[in-house]
C-alpha cells in the first residue's frame, strides 16, 4: 500500500514537473513597434550633394536586450512574459532610425553603418529605457544617450540625452504598443532637430 502511494507521488510529480497540469507558460502576444508606412514614405527620395550621417547600431543593457516588455517600479525592473516585442528594442531602433532621420534636412543618413562609407558624421546611440514605468502614474519611457563622432569616429564631437515618456492608458497590449510607438516617434523627432540642427563651422573644422 505505501509502494501504490510513493508511486502516485511521484506520478504526480512528474506531471506538474512536465507542465501537463498548470504547468504550461502563456504563450506571449507580440507588439509591433516602429515607423508607420505613412512615415517611412514620406522621404524615401535620396539627398545628393549633402554630408552623410552614418548611423551605428544601438546597443543597451542586457535588463533591455529582450523582446520581453519590461515593467518598472522606479529603479526596479520586470519582465512581463504577456507581452513581447518583435525584437529587442536595440533591433526595433535600428530599423526606426533609417526612416525617421532621412527626413533631414542638411543630411542624408545611412543606416547600418559601413566601415569604409564616405561619411561627414558617425552617430551612436545606447538605449538607456524603453520600458513601461509605473512609480508615478503608469508611463512609457523611452531614453537614448547619443555620441556624435567626426567622420573617423575618433572624435566626439558632442552627446545628448534624449528621452521620452507618454502616459498608457491601460495596462493591456494595444495601449502599451500605442504608447511605446508615441515615445519611439517622439525620441526620434528630437533627434532629427538635434542632429540637423548641428553646427555646420564645428562640422567643417572636424572634416578636413
Amino acid at each position: 500500500m505505501i509502494t501504490r502511494i510513493l508511486g502516485l507521488i511521484v506520478v504526480v510529480a512528474a506531471i506538474f514537473t512536465g507542465g501537463c497540469i498548470g504547468g504550461k507558460s502563456v504563450e506571449s502576444s507580440y507588439l509591433r513597434v516602429g515607423v508607420s508606412s505613412d512615415a517611412s514614405l514620406a522621404c524615401e527620395e535620396v539627398k545628393k550633394g549633402i554630408p552623410k550621417l552614418a548611423v551605428k547600431r544601438f546597443v543597451s543593457l542586457p535588463a533591455l536586450d529582450r523582446e520581453t516588455v519590461i515593467i518598472a517600479q522606479g529603479s526596479v525592473l520586470k519582465p512581463d512574459y504577456r507581452w513581447s516585442w518583435e525584437g529587442t528594442p536595440a533591433e526595433i531602433f535600428d530599423l526606426t532610425a533609417g526612416p525617421a532621420l532621412s527626413c533631414m534636412n542638411n543630411y542624408e543618413v545611412v543606416t547600418p553603418y559601413r566601415p569604409g562609407l564616405k561619411r561627414a558624421l558617425i552617430l551612436s546611440g545606447v538605449i538607456m529605457s524603453f520600458e513601461l514605468q509605473r512609480k508615478d502614474g503608469e508611463v512609457f519611457k523611452a531614453a537614448v544617450r547619443y555620441s556624435l563622432w567626426d567622420s573617423s569616429g575618433k572624435e566626439l564631437l558632442a552627446r545628448k540625452y534624449i528621452e521620452a515618456g507618454i502616459p498608457v492608458k491601460s495596462i493591456d497590449g494595444h495601449s502599451i504598443a500605442e504608447a511605446a510607438q508615441q515615445a519611439m516617434n517622439s525620441v526620434m523627432q528630437k533627434t532629427v532637430i538635434w542632429v540637423d540642427g548641428f553646427d555646420s563651422e564645428i562640422l567643417s573644422r572636424n572634416t578636413k
